[in-house]
């Protein structure tokens, strides 16, 4: 008989920190159900004048800006209109920004802060199905001390490359000791954030209201639409609780608690008493909501703010109960039948009259 699967919460592990700040990842290895369903998420952290080398990774994400300003660029995969496909596009990212990555965009980030400024924390959900390690966001550098190009013979890349020489190839590669992240002495002069490159790559979620569910899909963010995944954010006042939710279309959903603290529950696929996840969630975790699975949140004594990724482009976030939910559009008489209570407890769950026959 298989052991029972560890649902709970958790916070990563940093596999870089230094004074340019760190990058923290949530792995498939602590939590199987990110494999499971594949899933995976990662947090940046960039201190003022640092910069996170150019890489591309395995699989398609979303940053969300935490945290701080600063500027991103990505250049997409290439297409059959290579001309207009591999411009790179260089955009200003503030708090709530929700930016696009396809699997192989080449991106690299940037606080171009200086001083006592705040850090830049920008938030990456990703769907890892396809992904090396199911479970895990893995990143290819092309500069740094883990650069893809790092243990090629300088021989062989400068014959590769006309009017290259030797010399000029090991300089080219070997001169950047840094693993993802570097500090920066001055602002980077010829970097420009451009609007309009905006258009199409990134979003502003905006403020939130307390109580509510703000979903981004393909209709407010037309890359979302290719990678097949979506952005939720929720907030919550303190004490208060956010109905039962589902995606009914079976859409699995990764969950990080970025402020506060949360009573979070999960339904098991048997449904009665047996939950698959029923704990006290501090910011900073992640956890996992399986397909068909309903959540329940219950915000703490400094409230909860928390982002979702749906393996969905389009899904639809329901609520089991309160104004205009599932319950409350079926039949009263249906209800009072199925959950064998009184006529006066069906109305206060919404329930509609029966409609004339015809």
């Amino acid at each position: 008989m298989q052991g029972k699967t560890d649902m709970s919460a958790k916070g990563g592990k940093a596999l870089v920190q230094s004074d340019a700040g760190a990058y923290v990842a949530w792995s498939g290895v602590d939590q199987p159900e990110l494999t499971a369903e594949g899933l995976g998420c990662g947090l940046l952290v960039l201190r003022p004048l640092s910069f996170a080398l150019p890489h591309y990774a395995d699989s398609h994400k979303f940053g969300y800006v935490l945290r701080g300003s600063g500027v991103a660029g990505v250049l997409p995969v290439a297409t059959g209109n290579a001309s207009s496909a591999a411009r790179e596009r260089v955009v200003r990212l503030e708090v709530g920004d929700v930016i696009a990555v396809r699997t192989g965009d080449v991106s690299w980030w940037y606080n171009d802060s200086d001083g006592d400024a705040d850090d830049l924390s920008i938030l990456f959900m990703g769907d890892t199905e396809r992904a090396v390690s199911p479970g895990d966001i893995s990143n290819f550098f092309l500069a740094g001390g883990n650069s893809v190009l790092g243990g090629f013979d300088v021989g062989l890349l400068a014959r590769s490359w006309p009017g290259v020489t030797k010399e000029q190839a090991a300089a080219v590669f070997r001169s950047q000791p840094a693993v993802l992240l570097t500090g920066l002495s001055t602002k980077l002069p010829g970097v420009c954030p451009r609007e309009h490159d905006r258009k199409g790559l990134v979003v502003n979620a905006g403020q939130v209201a307390a109580g509510t569910l703000e979903t981004l899909t393909a209709a407010d963010l037309a890359a979302l639409g290719d990678l097949g995944i979506s952005a939720v954010i929720g907030r919550l006042d303190p004490g208060a609780a956010c109905a039962p939710w589902v995606l009914r279309e079976g859409a699995a959903q990764a969950v990080y608690v970025a402020r506060g603290s949360a009573r979070m529950q999960v339904s098991s696929s048997a449904g009665g008493e047996t939950l698959l996840l029923d704990e006290e969630v501090a910011a900073g975790s992640v956890f996992v909501v399986p397909r068909f699975a309903v959540a329940l949140i219950s915000a703490g004594a400094n409230g909860a703010e928390w982002v979702s990724l749906v393996k969905s482009a389009r899904p639809a976030v329901e609520h089991l109960t309160g104004d205009g939910s599932v319950l409350g559009g079926l039949t009263a008489q249906v209800l009072q039948a199925s959950l064998s209570v009184a006529p006066e407890l069906v109305e206060l769950l919404g329930g509609r009259s029966a409609e004339p026959s015809r």
